[in-house]
């Protein structure tokens, strides 16, 4: 009973809470968004660019020195001058060009019968219509047609002027005091002389290039002194263009062994073919351009702006600020061997024991000259992870006791290609360049394709490096 009685000892266990998954999942995702947050916000974000086909836009615009036959002619007597022909016209030698009159009555009776002159219905109705077709074909991108409307409607009404001037030519008869004065040649009228009317492209120097020198001098006016310039006449459709060129495009022209070239006169774009050749003037490379038309229209001009009509190469468009340079070892050509499908090189090694023998090493030739193969240091053996050449290795040439040692090294332009997800270099060959872009050869040996992805900016990042 006793034992009974006993009164027995219970321990209470405190039980563990079961762990909730759910906190713990949704902590760990908490955790990982923060620190991908993190790193997003400190470190550098590496731009990309496609890489896309296309075209450089490069300027083809000069303005050349226009060399031409030209004549100046003289008053014979002073006096008071009217003018009958205008400037740009083709004139012979039987088309009055002026008169002089030593009293000046003769002459105020023209120009009063010339500012009096009544014009018909049909005069109205002519200018009227060549109004009407200008305004109707007027375009802001040929802003340049207003000067030549302008000088045919001059043209027109000087025209009217003349028939009545040389109504009055009739009526005023012969007077010893008045002389009529005609071509003294055929030509292209100009009433101007700027001092190069004697040159030639044997004669020109290097000064007279510079536009921004230039002077002329009008030669119309109202009177004139014996001796004096009154007008001269271009005397032939044959005349030269002469272009100052930079180094660069001489070279590529010369190259290119360029004997004609189709032009575009930015005036009134207008084009024309010309026999082309590289000359020096002083210590300028220009091209020379011969022309056997065209002169007409720009008889009044000395200082031509023309755009030459050549076609812009094609290639893959890169940002400038992508490319970046790789060294790669430079191995003689003679030191290649082939096995199989592989190339490579024989590398000297040397077993347990000392004894040296050659091992032959595949290797990539990202490049290659007349002498060297471009390959890259970096390129591991894919067991080992070792490097493949290390610097300092010898090369055994063929059935020959020479050796090389592995260490000379030279450049090469390229991108880094992320395509993978981490950069690569790809190498590229330049056809042309800007101050923004660069248009590299298509289809290079480990180079790039149309829709590749590239580092934007090619010195921010490493090769090798882990982008996304």
């Amino acid at each position: 009973m006793a034992a009974n009685q006993k009164r027995k000892k219970v321990i209470n266990v405190r039980s563990r809470r079961p762990i909730n998954i759910d906190k713990v999942f949704f902590g760990a995702v908490a955790v990982y968004i923060c620190v991908v947050c993190y790193m997003g916000l400190t470190s550098e974000h590496i731009a990309g660019y496609e890489v896309e086909a296309g075209t450089l836009t490069e300027n083809h615009t000069y303005t050349g020195f226009a060399v031409r036959p030209e004549t100046v002619y003289y008053a014979d007597t002073s006096g008071y001058v009217s003018y009958y022909a205008r400037a740009g016209e083709r004139v012979s030698g039987a088309s009055l060009i002026y008169t002089i009159d030593e009293r000046g009555e003769t002459n105020e009776l023209i120009q009063q019968n010339a500012q009096e002159a009544d014009l018909s219905d049909e005069d109205y109705s002519a200018i009227r219509s060549e109004i009407r077709s200008y305004t109707e074909e007027y375009s802001d991108l040929n802003f340049s047609d207003v000067y030549a409307f302008q000088t045919s409607v001059e043209s027109s009404v000087m025209d009217l002027q003349n028939q009545s001037m040389l109504e009055s030519l009739e009526e005023a008869g012969e007077d010893a005091m008045f002389s009529r004065v005609y071509a003294g040649g055929i030509g292209i009228l100009e009433y101007y002389m700027d001092g190069y009317e004697g040159i030639t492209v044997d004669t020109l120097t290097e000064d007279m290039l510079d536009e921004d020198t230039y002077e002329r001098q009008d030669l119309k006016k109202d009177i004139v002194q014996a001796g004096e310039p009154v007008y001269k006449l271009s005397t032939s459709e044959k005349w030269s263009l002469i272009v100052p060129l930079t180094e660069e495009e001489a070279a590529e022209y010369q190259e290119e062994g360029t004997e004609y070239m189709e032009v575009e006169f930015t005036r009134d774009h207008t084009t024309a073919w010309a026999d082309f050749s590289l000359i020096q003037v002083g210590s300028t490379t220009c091209a020379r351009m011969d022309f056997n038309n065209s002169m007409v229209r720009f008889a009044d001009l000395r200082y031509i702006e023309v755009e030459f009509m050549v076609d812009d190469e094609a290639g893959l468009k890169i940002p400038n600020t992508a490319i970046v340079e790789k060294d790669f070892y430079l191995i003689p050509k003679a030191f290649l061997v082939e096995e199989g499908d592989e190339q490579g090189f024989l590398r000297e090694v040397y077993d347990e024991n000392g004894q040296a023998s050659a091992e032959f090493v595949n290797m990539t030739l990202y490049s290659e000259d007349e002498e060297y193969y471009y390959v890259d240091p970096r390129e591991t053996d894919s067991v080992t992870g070792e490097e493949k050449l290390p610097i300092g290795s010898y090369l055994i040439l063929t059935d020959s006791q020479e050796r090389f040692q592995v260490g000379m090294t030279g450049t090469l332009q390229g991108v880094y290609n992320i395509n993978k997800g981490y950069t690569q270099f790809r190498q590229i060959k330049i056809l042309s360049q800007n101050e923004e872009y660069t248009l590299v050869e298509e289809g290079t040996s480990y180079g790039l394709t149309v829709y590749d992805h590239i580092v934007l900016n090619g010195e921010t990042v490493d090769e090798d490096e882990i982008i996304y």
